[in-house]
């Protein structure tokens, strides 16, 4: 976890109670956002190979395996946007319920989750196969993903 520079905020808050575990949740909160900025980029390159791949399929005159990947292609685009856009575990400070920092790793721990079937798109995509079965394991990837995220909201949604 990186840890930010203390400001004149940081230390005029060391004098109210509960903000320094405020201030902790608050880094663990920005290093998640991070981590999925990260997987969202991940998956926008993947997109990418899609593309690509898709275009020596149209060379090749392989139409009906260019139309798989379209499929596969947009529903990479559409987990992008939810990764990127995913609620995260934010409470003001004045807050009746907090998120804990427990919570918190727990929200994290499932953005590893995710992080796993990103990496294993991206592997796919990034494979010179041009095969239905390999379009079909990204469409399945990003299925997970999408109940990984439902998962994630509901359990931070249960904690606000």
């Amino acid at each position: 976890m990186t840890r930010r520079n203390v400001n004149i905020f940081d230390k005029i808050g060391t004098l109210i109670p509960g903000y320094n575990g405020y201030a902790a949740r608050d880094e663990k909160r920005n290093d998640d956002k991070k981590l999925r900025d990260e997987l969202s980029r991940i998956i926008n390159q993947s997109e990418i190979l899609i593309e690509k791949h898709q275009q020596q399929l149209i060379k090749t005159g392989e139409m009906n395996l260019c139309k798989e990947w379209e499929i596969a292609r947009k529903s990479v685009n559409t987990i992008y946007t939810k990764v990127k856009n995913a609620t995260y575990g934010e409470s003001s400070f004045f807050s009746n319920k907090q998120i804990k920092e427990t919570e918190l790793d727990e929200i994290y721990n499932i953005d590893f989750e995710m992080a796993e079937r990103v990496h294993l798109i991206f592997k796919t995509a990034d494979a010179d196969i041009n095969e239905v079965m390999s379009a079909g394991l990204i469409i399945n990837q990003v299925k997970e993903i999408d109940n990984i995220l439902n998962q994630r909201t509901i359990f931070i949604n249960r904690h606000k």
